[in-house]
């Protein structure tokens, strides 16, 4: 015990000296500049790939609430296309998908559907801090439900999409069902210890139960489990409004159901950069922007 409190000062010691690093240096690749300029449509070469996308109905389902453009994140988007990063970057990859937005307000952007919602659902817990929040988490998860496409994706606008790989989120989607993606949180227990807008979870999982991230999720019209899960996502959401995660957690434990979690590739937020094989960059958290050299 003493010798393991004398090996904790000397190595604090060393941090407080400069002497030692409590993280690893990241490598810095030096990463071409990427940005919505540059954008040139990709020309999908393998036949059995433009098979399958051209056999299915896709649809990319955004959720913008509250004229202000406000990114948890940190960034600054405000000169920005209100869907842009993630609207252009996929219209590279997915040029004939379907592209939809949830609104509040009038956001018209061409080639996008606007869905009008003039009276929103939580009508009654306006005065929640992160009302908007939750009014945004609720029609992803409508949104996915109410597509009539073979293949719906609900994703935040503060995304980059990197390359190709993106095609393997459909064909998941389609081998799987539903999808969500990880995330750097432990369990729900770390979850509400350090994040915002949480809940106590009070099942018999007792806060062990694994946390996910919010974008991209995806649901396949086939799937009866992930229409019951994200079904009772909006149940539980418009019954007790809290973060995304947790409500995706309680949807969980009450339906049985259990979507296959996407690896951490599919969106890139701040401490995992550098992780290598990157598909969708989270460029709202402003180091990841910074790391892969995408100018916003």
């Amino acid at each position: 015990m003493l010798g393991t409190i004398i090996w904790r000062i000397k190595e604090a010691t060393a941090v407080f000296l400069g002497k030692k690093k409590t993280q690893r240096e990241l490598p810095r690749p030096d990463f071409p500049e990427k940005n919505l300029k540059s954008l040139t449509p990709f020309h999908i070469a393998d036949e059995k790939l433009n098979q399958f996308l051209s056999g299915l109905s896709i649809e990319f389902i955004f959720s913008e609430f509250n004229e202000e453009r406000v990114n948890a994140g940190g960034a600054d988007l405000s000169h920005q296309l209100r869907l842009d990063p993630s609207l252009s970057t996929l219209k590279k990859f997915f040029p004939n998908a379907k592209y939809t937005v949830y609104s509040d307000f009038d956001l018209n952007i061409d080639g996008v559907d606007l869905k009008k919602i003039e009276t929103p659902v939580l009508q009654g817990k306006k005065d929640l801090k992160r009302h908007f929040y939750h009014l945004a988490d609720y029609y992803k998860f409508k949104g996915m439900l109410d597509s009539k496409a073979d293949i719906a994706v609900s994703i935040d606008s503060d995304m980059y999409i990197l390359n190709e790989n993106i095609y393997s989120l459909i064909y998941l989607t389609h081998k799987f069902g539903f999808c969500v993606p990880n995330s750097s949180a432990q369990s729900m227990n770390f979850e509400i210890a350090t994040s915002l807008d949480t809940i106590p979870v009070t099942d018999e999982s007792k806060g062990f139960g694994t946390t996910s991230n919010i974008t991209p999720m995806t649901l396949s019209k086939k799937s009866e489990a992930g229409k019951l899960f994200y079904e009772k996502c909006c149940k539980i959401m418009e019954k007790e409004p809290s973060r995304a995660s947790i409500v995706m957690w309680k949807s969980a434990w009450e339906s049985g159901v259990y979507p296959y979690f996407l690896p951490k590739e599919f969106c890139v937020c701040r401490g995992s950069e550098g992780i290598g094989n990157e598909v969708i960059l989270h460029v709202g958290h402003p180091t990841v922007a910074k790391f892969y050299n995408v100018k916003i």
